[in-house]
């Protein structure tokens, strides 16, 4: 396993080692599958089996791309939604439009991964948080998404994700993600912010940094038609963004969750009503912590897109250049 300065960095490595080695595959014919989406195309595609990266720093988070941009609305909301642990489909779907194509009911997202680790069945994360604070060289914590009944129901959502398994090594929290299956080029930018996000809240939990994070795909693939565009981004490899690390204390990383969930929920609201005064009002507070400061920036800035509004742009002292960047483009 190949170990790497930031998500940039294994994310193009991951892109070029598909496009060299990777075997073709044809399409997948369920119709309950985006892998045949939904029965309306052939979609064969490239992969890798058993395809697994480490990223030392998990506060570098994102790969900043001309011919791929990341929407970094949806990086913050995806991860607000997740550390909930909600299931509603209407949040993700604010940020991306496509979430209610993998809705069963309209309503809901049966397979969403914070809500599986964090309210269904219990707070599992917690709970694995908890043996390593007691025992911390324990082996046990795992914390799974996928569950035994996703085999047995009919549904547009299968997790991708198996689980995660975290580590307490050399004073630092080292986090393990296990994917059954993981789309290299458009959906990992997504799935690793999440999870380095969620890394970083568990490491304050135990008042430790974070350590590496690790990836582990057990199909690591790109659809057949995307070579070109993962070739691209090979050729002119993204740029590497860091965010605001969060702090290294229990506290402090709880209100960091608690003012990014926040800055969600009331901006999302106020932008869905229609009520500008209320997004300026919400914007124009900083919040305390510099991780959901940024946050605040990008969400504030989202939420006058979603009003019509092209030209406000909401700042954070706390981004770096490429972040504020990032916000711009939105």
């Amino acid at each position: 396993m190949t170990s790497y300065p930031s998500f940039a960095d294994a994310y193009t490595a991951g892109l070029s080692d598909v496009l060299a080695d990777g075997s073709y595959v044809p399409s997948v014919r369920d119709p309950l599958s985006k892998a045949s989406d939904f029965g309306r195309n052939d979609r064969p595609y490239r992969e890798l089996l058993g395809y697994q990266t480490r990223i030392e720093n998990p506060a570098s988070a994102l790969a900043a791309s001309p011919d791929l941009p990341i929407n970094l609305s949806y990086c913050f909301g995806l991860l607000a939604w997740s550390l909930a642990g909600r299931n509603d489909v209407e949040t993700p779907a604010f940020y991306r439009r496509g979430a209610y194509e993998y809705s069963d009911d309209e309503h809901t997202l049966s397979g969403a991964f914070g809500h599986r680790l964090v309210t269904h069945n219990g707070n599992q994360l917690e709970e694995v948080i908890g043996r390593i604070e007691r025992d911390p060289a324990h082996r046990r914590a795992f914390a799974l998404v996928l569950e035994p009944e996703d085999n047995f129901r009919q549904s547009r959502e299968y997790p991708c994700a198996v689980g995660v398994h975290l580590f307490l090594r050399d004073g630092r929290l080292t986090w393990l993600t296990v994917m059954r299956a993981q789309q290299a080029l458009t959906v990992m930018p997504y799935d690793a912010f999440l999870f380095m996000g969620m890394q970083q809240y568990a490491a304050s939990q135990l008042n430790v940094p974070s350590g590496p994070y690790i990836h582990q795909a057990g199909t690591f693939h790109f659809y057949e038609n995307e070579a070109p565009l993962a070739q691209k981004i090979v050729d002119a490899p993204p740029a590497a963004a860091a965010l605001p690390s969060f702090p290294h204390d229990a506290e402090g990383g709880r209100r960091v969750a608690a003012e990014l969930i926040d800055y969600e929920r009331r901006l999302r609201e106020a932008a869905q009503a229609g009520d500008v005064a209320a997004v300026d009002e919400i914007a124009g507070r900083p919040a305390e912590t510099d991780f959901a400061d940024v946050a605040r920036a990008c969400l504030a800035t989202h939420a006058y897109r979603k009003l019509g509004d092209t030209m406000s742009l909401v700042t954070s002292s706390a981004a770096d250049s490429a972040v504020a960047d990032l916000i711009s483009a939105i």
